[in-house]
């Protein structure tokens, strides 16, 4: 595969509502990137009539994926990892930098995707973010929005079911990467623009 080294890979994680989608569309604006927002390619794939979708070889239950989704779980790793796989492919085969929020959240994908990512993009040029909110600030923001794609998302139970979620299956990758000293803290309870900002610093820093 050709390495894209003069791209940029940049992938946000963080608890439910920490903002990870709105720093990555000010980065995306900013650097010219193209922006994958793991829900929204889940949302596609399930809104399909079809009773099952084929991907890497393996046949996946949409009806299945559907109520994983909006019963605060996450969809399977596998099924997840085959969607953003293919769409980093799309994304460096336009010869485009790539930004992505909330994928990876579990082991399994990061051990999926990250090897495509350094692959296409070279490992030192993705760098790793975490948009840190407590979990009293999870449940603040979350039953204060209103979102139209996925309003039962945003019920006090499932809230608590995703932080759970969150800490049993992304916290991991987060743990990992911290471990790996490849990921770095920002602190998410600050305004949008400040945050925006501190980011915009730390890469500055490394001379993006």
């Amino acid at each position: 595969m050709k390495v894209f080294k003069k791209f940029l890979a940049i992938i946000i994680l963080g608890r439910p509502g920490s903002g990870k989608d709105t720093q990555a569309e000010l980065l995306a604006d900013r650097f010219g990137l193209s922006h994958l927002v793991s829900s929204r390619i889940i949302e596609k794939a399930l809104a399909s009539q079809a009773k099952s979708i084929k991907l890497e070889r393996k046949i996946y239950n949409i009806e299945k994926e559907r109520l994983l989704q909006g019963s605060g779980y996450l969809n399977t790793s596998t099924f997840v990892s085959a969607l953003m796989k293919e769409e980093i492919k799309k994304t460096a085969s336009r010869s485009s930098g790539i930004i992505m929020s909330g994928s990876p959240r579990t082991l399994r994908e990061f051990k999926e995707e990250a090897p495509m990512l350094e692959k296409l993009y070279g490992k030192n040029n993705i760098y790793f973010f975490h948009v840190r909110i407590s979990p009293r600030e999870v449940y603040v923001r979350n039953l204060k929005r209103h979102r139209k794609d996925l309003p039962e998302l945003d019920s006090r139970k499932i809230i608590k079911k995703r932080l759970e979620v969150f800490n049993r299956d992304t916290w991991p990758v987060i743990k990992l990467l911290k471990k790996q000293k490849r990921i770095i803290d920002i602190d998410g309870e600050q305004k949008i623009m400040k945050i925006h900002q501190e980011i915009l610093k730390i890469l500055k820093s490394k001379k993006i």
